[in-house]
């Protein structure tokens, strides 16, 4: 296991040591395709390995946390993690509430990515996953008098559907986004000031889910983009205001 690691093992500038070393691993994980789970060698091993102090290797082993690449659980040392989508988030709530982007921005990075797993829901969606997303858009009509349950309920719909594309990094992308913009979704529902109003969003939300349901591909990314261009036109509205 360690065939890989030996390699890397060149003079380290001992100002930035551990940062050094988490960038070892990094490839040392890529190196031997490592997967979640697997555990990392020990602090022990690393510190002999690299010629430095435990502590070191232990700071290391934050900043791997901290990106996500691995967790450190107590009996069994840094493991590898699955692949998450915690710093896309942080990235995109940051882009926000820094003033870099706005929100109707946002929306419109999301919306070819979203019509794009609309379409792919379309093509590859199990039937567990058809029933689910019936259930869900159901349950959402009576949701409509109750906007908080209903925008939980209309970011649920959209990560099934991210889900049904079977398409990992667009999953990714696609909850990362919408989860650092939920709040969004109940500004953009309470800006709108009529039972019609609200009736459409709920009936763009029934097409999608039909032409999935239907493995209607073309009109699962058709009933989509019209959902966002709706959605984005209340958002542009507000940060008008």
């Amino acid at each position: 296991m360690m065939s890989n690691l030996e390699p890397m093992l060149t003079t380290l500038k001992r100002e930035t040591l551990s940062d050094q070393i988490a960038g070892r691993l990094r490839q040392y994980i890529t190196a031997e395709a490592l997967q979640p789970g697997d555990a990392l060698p020990s602090e022990t091993k690393l510190a002999d390995l690299f010629g430095v102090s435990r502590p070191v290797v232990r700071e290391a082993f934050r900043s791997l946390a901290a990106q996500g690449v691995v967790s450190v659980v107590s009996g069994k040392g840094a493991v590898v993690k699955p692949v998450g989508g915690e710093l896309l988030q942080m990235f995109f709530e940051r882009v926000v509430t820094s003033g870099h982007s706005t929100f109707s921005e946002l929306m419109e990075v999301r919306k070819p990515l979203e019509v794009q797993s609309a379409a792919l829901a379309a093509a590859r969606r199990t039937a567990v996953q058809a029933a689910a997303l019936e259930t869900t858009v159901t349950s959402m009509r009576a949701q409509l008098t109750d906007l908080a349950a209903y925008a939980e309920a209309d970011v649920e719909l959209h990560l099934q559907i991210a889900a049904a594309a079977h398409n990992e990094a667009l999953y990714l992308l696609i909850s990362s986004i919408r989860t650092a913009m939920k709040e969004l979704v109940l500004a953009g529902l309470s800006r709108r000031t009529s039972q019609e109003q609200l009736d459409q969003v709920q009936q763009f939300h029934e097409e999608m889910v039909a032409a999935i349901i239907q493995g209607d591909s073309a009109g699962a990314a058709q009933a989509m983009s019209a959902h966002f261009d709706d959605a984005l036109s209340f958002v542009v509205d507000g940060e008008n205001v």
